[in-house]
């Protein structure tokens, strides 16, 4: 479910950004989940925490579990994304002392990144996949080329990116594998 690149992206990036946990939203067959893992203990960060959630249970979730990783089965967003219903699911954890990077990859990414994002503190990361920053842009560059999906786009994020002082992270690395990254800077 990732582009073919997109584990090695990551690698370099937690080798270089060292967080000290992960929130993902949207676990699915948990192949991200993993690759994050083993990228944190590849750095030497097998303390480093990872929280993934997602809205249904699925029977291989005991195994990843195993390997240090907590899903939540849990829809902490009220209907239609409007809202985010269980902040105290989401919010301390950000808020841990040291790096947060947050990976939006739920049903709805867009209102994922818009009610997440204020939660972030200076230094964190906020990520949405199935990113291509305008249309055009996705249907020269991306459709049958490099991805199909493209369900979150800049002008989708950047009021909360201006709200938030969050700025465009290692964008031409990431943008290749069809994923969107912001450091909060202030």
């Amino acid at each position: 479910m990732q582009h073919a690149d997109a584990v090695p992206v990551f690698g370099d990036f937690i080798r270089e950004v060292r967080p000290e946990r992960i929130l993902e939203i949207g676990t699915a067959h948990g192949g991200l989940t993993m690759a994050m893992r083993d990228h944190l203990n590849e750095a030497g960060l097998s303390a480093s925490a990872v929280r993934s959630f997602d809205v249904a249970d699925k029977v291989w979730y005991d195994t990843i579990r195993s390997y240090n990783i907590e899903i939540i089965v849990d829809n902490v967003f009220a209907p239609h994304f409007v809202e985010l219903t269980k902040p105290e699911l989401i919010q301390p954890f950000i808020q841990g002392e040291g790096t947060t990077v947050v990976l939006c990859d739920g049903g709805c990414k867009i209102r994922e990144f818009n009610l997440i994002a204020p939660y972030l503190k200076v230094g964190d990361y906020i990520m949405a996949h199935d990113y291509v920053d305008t249309e055009e842009n996705f249907r020269n560059n991306f459709v049958d080329k490099i991805w199909n999906w493209q369900e979150i786009k800049e002008s989708d994020i950047q009021v909360t990116c201006d709200q938030h002082q969050l700025a465009d992270y290692h964008k031409a690395a990431f943008n290749s594998v069809a994923w969107v990254c912001k450091k909060r800077l202030a």
